[in-house]
């Protein structure tokens, strides 16, 4: 009976999940990351900077059929996210069947994957590849099936369309090709190399840009993250995997890692393939914390390795410090689902105001914020008949929020003008892949409207070599929906010198 109730509420919360992704990718702004792959899909490439092209054609599927808004720019997270449990429940099932329905309770409820199913980053299409390869390569490399190479060689191809962390499968592969002795013989076999020559044809498109680009992108993922100065991030690896797999998680992964349990359900091949796929990226990624600052998203899509191991410890019921692991989940489930509520209540609907304005004070209201800036734009193209130009004195925040927001207004007829955004590359500054859009030539003699969060950011030496002042710093008022002022920015007018 324990085990029935269990069941449906876990199916019950899949549920509420769901609701909750809806309403979140309905009705929040858009993230500063999302509104700046918005801009990828404007401007459609090979590749980009600092991500291959998947996230642009995916989102730019989704504004040709939805729309120039929220929803038409999230959309494809939902069949990425179907998807990528449906890869996951077939894993599962190769192992256990029943234990595969757990396999999407999991994935929906573990942090990582709630968080990154709610908006559109280049994790979704890396983290749909890195399921369906696990997939793949379990077929391959444990149960003996040679077409499946070329399957996983397909979604390692696409992968690398998407983010260039999944190359992290490919190591974890040889070494557990080497680590295994029934497995070495696929170092002798053409199945394995056909796999990589698949992967490496499909990202052909990337390594042209790159070569046609002083190979940019490579670099800036590549040497440019090792020769960062020096940061210890161990620390913060650490809260990242105890957030992302949660304490229920972490007692699976001990009981993954002894001998006790692992033997009673699983073969020593399946075992060792969850333990090399999960444990190969993070020892890499738990190396690198060690010098250098590590993203909270890198881990993320490694623990799928994991799923199927926790769905199979909650269908045969094992017991550790005197709780089963399914009353374990239970008790997990309800206090995720508390929080992810709580969180996105607080988000959409601004209650309560203080833990809003303390939790999320940088969520900023960028619809109204680009309204406001325009209105300030409008005034002086009637007071001058000039039209200003918008340059944003930070690395693409502003600038992909005003782009996305104005191209919204204007579709929905609430505009007239798209007034044009440039990044602060025209001052020698970093601004990714504005650098690449925009050129610097094009701004002579214009009115320029400069934004910024910072009062000291217009006193920059690189700003006054190349500007005449057109007006004092003024600052920008603006409010969210509920009326309640949000974060001062700053403008000022200028020309270029």
């Amino acid at each position: 009976m324990n085990k029935i109730r269990s069941d449906y509420f876990f199916v019950l919360s899949i549920l509420f999940i769901f609701l909750l992704r809806i309403m979140f990718m309905l009705k929040a702004n858009l993230l500063v990351e999302e509104a700046y792959y918005w801009n990828y899909s404007n401007h459609l490439d090979f590749s980009f900077l600092d991500h291959p092209p998947m996230v642009a054609l995916l989102i730019k599927l989704g504004t040709l059929v939805f729309g120039v808004n929220e929803w038409g720019v999230r959309v494809a997270t939902l069949p990425c996210f179907i998807l990528t449990g449906y890869f996951s429940f077939k894993l599962t099932s190769l192992i256990k069947k029943k234990a595969r329905w757990y396999s999407l309770v999991l994935l929906s409820l573990l942090p990582f994957f709630f968080i990154h199913s709610l908006i559109i980053t280049p994790d979704i299409p890396l983290t749909l590849s890195w399921s369906a390869t696990l997939y793949y390569l379990y077929q391959a490399i444990v149960l003996d099936k040679t077409k499946s190479w070329y399957w996983a060689g397909l979604w390692i191809g696409i992968g690398l369309l998407s983010k260039y962390t999944i190359v992290m499968l490919g190591l974890s592969t040889i070494i557990y090709l080497i680590f295994d002795s029934d497995s070495r013989k696929w170092f002798l076999r053409r199945e394995p190399y056909c796999c990589s020559m698949i992967s490496l044809t499909i990202f052909i498109p990337v390594i042209y840009w790159n070569a046609t680009h002083q190979w940019a992108s490579f670099l800036f993922q590549s040497s440019r993250r090792f020769h960062d100065s020096f940061s210890f991030s161990f620390h913060i690896l650490i809260s990242l995997v105890l957030i992302y797999l949660t304490p229920a998680g972490i007692f699976g992964l001990s009981t993954l890692l002894s001998k006790e349990y692992s033997k009673k359900l699983i073969t020593i091949k399946t075992k060792h393939f969850f333990q090399i796929y999960m444990l190969v990226p993070l020892l890499f990624f738990s190396l690198f914390s060690l010098f250098h600052s590590i993203r909270v998203n890198w881990i993320g899509p490694i623990f799928l390795a994991i799923v199927p191991w926790l769905s199979l410890l909650i269908v045969s019921n094992q017991k550790i410090m005197s709780i089963t692991f399914r009353k374990s989940w239970v008790i997990t489930c309800f206090f995720l689902l508390v929080i992810y509520s709580s969180l996105i209540y607080c988000i959409l609907l601004d209650k309560p105001e203080k833990i809003r304005h303390t939790l999320f004070e940088k969520l900023i209201p960028w619809d109204n914020f680009t309204w406001k800036i325009h209105t300030i734009a409008q005034k002086w193209k009637s007071k001058t008949h000039q039209t200003p130009i918008i340059l944003p004195l930070d690395t693409y925040n502003i600038a992909s929020e005003l782009a996305f927001y104005q191209q919204k207004y204007l579709n929905q007829g609430k505009i007239n003008t798209l007034y044009k955004v440039i990044g602060w590359h025209v001052f020698g500054f970093n601004s990714l892949m504005y650098k690449y859009w925009e050129d610097v030539g094009g701004i002579q003699n214009e009115n320029i409207i400069l934004i910024s969060q910072k009062m000291t950011a217009f006193s920059y030496p690189q700003l006054d070599q190349k500007l005449i002042s057109l007006s004092s710093i003024k600052p920008i008022h603006y409010y969210d929906k509920n009326g309640h002022r949000s974060l001062v920015f700053y403008y000022k007018f200028v020309k270029m010198a």
